[in-house]
């Protein structure tokens, strides 16, 4: 008899496919203001305009970071919601 719906192999992936992205979460909150901590600190040496750059790089980093962070929870939210129907 054929079984309908997914295999237990596959809904077990989509499970490990949400969780991948929910821990990517705290790797964006450390790379993204880091990112625009070194790149305004960069362009304070470059155009000499100590600190104002580096906390203007630091805000967009955060702002980024919270940004993407959204993003992925949306995607893991779909991810369970379509495990959940199948």
């Amino acid at each position: 008899m054929a079984r309908i719906g997914r295999s237990p192999e596959k809904k077990k992936g989509a499970r490990y496919g949400a969780a991948s992205l929910y821990m990517a979460i705290p790797t964006m909150l450390v790379a993204g203001p880091l990112v625009g901590f070194f790149l305004g600190r960069w362009a304070d040496e470059k155009l000499e305009t100590e600190p104002y750059l580096m906390l203007v790089g630091l805000v967009f980093g955060f702002a980024a970071a919270g940004r993407e962070i959204y993003n992925l929870i949306r995607k893991a939210e779909q991810i369970e919601r379509k495990e959940s129907k199948d």
